[in-house]
């Protein structure tokens, strides 16, 4: 055969199997809360992994601005870092921001009166497409992404718990100083019935989970289920956890599966009685070396994990399909997998 046909024949044969090649499995990783003044070893290991999907959960600059110049200056040194940058290029990477990313001079809800300027840096810092509707939205920089085509579909679902959060307010003094030599309990007090998405904001959120797609990853910088004990999650939100359990059980979405961070350990939560099947949650813990000492928690399966630098969630495109749920440290092994079947 001459030469020419050959590799003719070759590439035929390259393009039409490398499709089939690169849906044999999808991975979603995550992490969040890291220190922008320092060099993250745990990128060196993300990259290496090079996962198809990567998500910022928040406080991805740690800051306390009193005003936009403390932000600014907090992007400028983070961007001196090679390691988010080479990740950006290898893999989709979608950005969520949480308190120390959004918050102006303390304002860290819908009280932040310069809101707008955030968004317009943190969604530019993070390279979002100037027509992209996050720039404009007016329920804040919600977004979902399906990954893949059918029957191989990965939706990421990242919801924004800034833009319309009515504010936690923190116990006095004295108790918090109580608070701070006991994991268990969390500064801020309870606000059950105040907003933490906003209307507009959960009509997105239903339309998205009606999406057609084989497995959902439903993403909140803060956890979805956790202890009411005063650390920030939607438990604090009362009205707000309920009205997600309500909607999820009225749509019954398929392959849902969820992921939080602002946590300093990682952790798999494996919650009943919301799903027609066992809905887990999996808590990334820091991306930076910070650990901070596991509360308890009655729905948490196995041990919390200090170590743990990111999570993952990867599906594997088999007849049928399964998901690997890991907890990884900053070398990118495995602490603890956790394999569910897509009915389970």
């Amino acid at each position: 055969m001459p030469l020419a046909k050959l590799i003719y024949v070759v590439i035929t044969l390259l393009v039409a199997v490398a499709p089939a090649l690169a849906q044999q499995s999808t991975r979603v990783a995550f992490g969040c809360c890291m220190d922008h003044s320092e060099r993250q070893d745990v990128f060196d290991a993300l990259n290496l992994a090079d996962p198809e999907v990567f998500v910022f959960l928040g406080n991805t600059v740690d800051v306390d601005a009193g005003d936009m110049d403390d932000m600014l200056e907090a992007y400028d040194v983070l961007n001196r870092f090679r390691g988010p940058k080479v990740l950006r290029r290898q893999s989709a990477v979608m950005s969520m921001w949480n308190r120390t990313d959004y918050a102006i001079d303390g304002q860290a809800g819908t009280n932040n009166p310069l809101k707008y300027a955030v968004r317009n840096h943190f969604l530019t810092f993070w390279r979002e497409p100037i027509s992209s509707p996050r720039m404009f939205q007016e329920h804040g920089i919600a977004k979902a992404v399906v990954f893949g085509e059918a029957p191989q579909r990965v939706q990421v679902i990242m919801l924004d718990g800034r833009w319309n959060r009515d504010p936690l307010t923190r116990v006095g003094w004295v108790e918090r100083l109580t608070r701070a030599l006991d994991s268990e309990q969390g500064p801020y007090l309870p606000n059950p019935s105040a907003n933490l998405l906003g209307d507009a904001q959960w009509q997105w959120l239903a339309e998205q989970l009606q999406e057609p797609a084989e497995v959902r990853v439903l993403m909140s910088a803060t956890p979805f289920f956790a202890p009411l004990n005063g650390y920030d999650s939607w438990a604090m939100y009362a009205t707000e956890q309920q009205r997600l359990v309500e909607m999820l059980q009225q749509l019954q979405p398929q392959g849902l599966v969820l992921a939080t961070g602002d946590r300093g350990f990682g952790e798999l939560a494996k919650i009943d009685d919301v799903l027609s099947y066992s809905l887990w949650q999996v808590t990334s813990g820091y991306l930076s070396s910070a650990s901070e000492a596991p509360y308890r928690f009655e729905q948490r399966h196995g041990d919390a994990l200090e170590q743990a630098r990111y999570g993952q969630i990867e599906v594997r495109w088999q007849d049928t399909p399964e998901l690997i749920l890991s907890l990884r440290d900053v070398d990118g092994r495995a602490l603890v997998e956790q394999s569910v079947g897509l009915t389970d």
